[in-house]
């Protein structure tokens, strides 16, 4: 056993499924916005904001963008 699997205990063993991200040409395809609009959304904590993930690359998280289209639906939907 490595030390640091002793040192981790059964922390090590817990398995999460990683987070999805997507790109910018992923989100513009699921969100009917433009790329400036997009940008001024989340300057405007509208949308969820992006990660850099690298030099000049951005992405988002899926759930976050599923997230902020379920908050979209409630407001939208007219209420019983």
């Amino acid at each position: 056993m490595w030390k640091w699997d002793h040192e981790m205990g059964d922390a090590n063993t817990a398995t999460t499924a990683p987070r999805k991200m997507l790109s910018m040409r992923q989100v513009l395809a699921i969100v009917p916005f433009s790329r400036r609009t997009l940008y001024r959304e989340m300057d405007e904590g509208r949308f969820p904001k992006a990660r850099e993930i690298a030099p000049r690359r951005v992405a988002w998280y899926e759930d976050d963008v599923t997230a902020w289209q379920g908050e979209l639906d409630r407001k939208v939907s007219p209420r019983a």
